[in-house]
């Protein structure tokens, strides 16, 4: 198992890409499956995943198995069975893409504490631009296809304006109350990167079954989404409600609490058996209904520039429990975003959020100039 120059320079790459990927994943807007048509990566991905069955788990299995007995024999089968089946490379995009999660997603969060309306136009400036992908990969624009860009647009607005971000918190900071043993402690103790001021109590009880197993769900839903071009799983996880839950415990991996772990490594359940199942359903579906799959996500895209309007009603909340490191911090007087969009008032950062509208469709059309350019490379 020797390494050369090019084997080192394939995995650099390889892992340059999965950063990509990892960064697009973690913003809501930038489609991963985007990035792996500008890589020119799409369908070696795809092959690679359909081809993970029931024999191909249990020969990966026996091999490892057989590292207990014979390690350096065995480990040599397991990295040449890997790098034939393709399983390596796309182990090394999963690496890269882990690392850009975990960087960002304290950023991410502060941005969306600190900063929702510019950060949402960022995200706005994306999905509006973002939208020419799908739209270009439209053989035929027919009565099929219109009806099934209004569903998808009909689809992501209802399902913005019933999940009312509001509502979800409040269900969740009732039940911490409800579970919650309360010990009080000064509040120069508590942590500052939790925006508003309050005690901190110890809790006693972890997420609900239930919840675990929406998130599982939302991961399942998110990495479909990930893999179409187009479509980012960010926004998924936004239009669900989840998204600020998701990179809040990866940004709190740091502190080694359980709950944590516990918390995305169901949600982690969820992305891979979602992506084995989706990778052959997507397959199907491309195969058989091509025009009307891109004319749906075409749609889908569309509304939900709905839910990523940066200005929404704002609700204060006089008391707020919220799960961080095994405790569960009580804020006061939290400011709340709805799902109710309205105009921007004079207090608004109107100009600001132009900036950074027009900064997010400058970005994304770089990357759709790209694409554009490896497609016409490969023709």
């Amino acid at each position: 198992m020797s390494f050369s120059s090019s084997a080192v320079s394939a995995t650099i790459k390889a892992l340059l890409m999965g950063f990509c990927l990892g960064v697009a994943n973690i913003i809501p807007g930038v489609s991963g499956g985007t990035f792996l048509l500008v890589f020119g990566i799409y369908e070696r991905v795809f092959s690679i995943l359909n081809q993970i069955n029931k024999s191909f788990v249990l020969k990966w299995l026996k091999l490892v198995f057989s590292c207990f007995r014979r390690p350096v024999p065995g480990l040599k089968h397991v990295y040449a069975f890997s790098r034939e089946s393709g399983f390596l490379f796309l182990f090394k995009l999963a690496t890269g893409a882990v690392v850009a999660i975990l960087a960002l997603s304290s950023l991410m969060k502060y941005l969306l504490l600190a900063h929702f309306s510019l950060t949402y136009s960022f995200f706005f400036g994306l999905i509006l631009v973002s939208v020419i992908i799908p739209v270009k990969m439209l053989k035929r624009f027919d009565t099929w296809a219109m009806f099934c860009l209004v569903a998808g647009i009909g689809i992501t607005v209802w399902v913005s304006a019933m999940v009312n971000p509001y509502d979800k918190i409040k269900m969740k900071s009732d039940h911490l109350a409800r579970t919650s043993q309360v010990r009080f402690v000064h509040n120069e103790d508590r942590d500052d990167s939790v925006a508003g001021s309050g005690t901190i109590v110890s809790t006693i009880q972890s997420y609900s079954s239930g919840y675990y197993l929406y998130i599982a769900l939302c991961g399942a839903l998110a990495i479909s989404a990930t893999v179409l071009p187009g479509v980012s799983g960010s926004l998924v996880l936004i239009l669900m409600g989840t998204y600020f839950d998701v990179i809040s415990a990866i940004s709190e991996l740091k502190r080694f609490h359980l709950e944590t772990f516990i918390f995305l490594g169901i949600f982690g359940l969820g992305v891979i058996f979602g992506g084995l199942l989706f990778a052959r359903l997507v397959s199907f579906v491309f195969f058989r209904h091509y025009n009307a799959t891109m004319a749906f996500l075409c749609g889908l895209m569309t509304g939900s520039l709905y839910a990523l309007w940066p200005f929404k009603k704002t609700v204060f909340m006089a008391q707020q429990y919220v799960k961080q490191a095994g405790e569960v911090v009580c804020l006061e007087n939290v400011t709340i975003q709805t799902n109710i969009n309205v105009l921007p008032t004079k207090d608004d950062p109107l100009i600001a959020a132009f900036i950074f509208f027009v900064l997010g469709g400058i970005t994304m059309m770089l990357f759709v100039r790209k694409e554009a350019a490896v497609s016409a490379g490969d023709k």
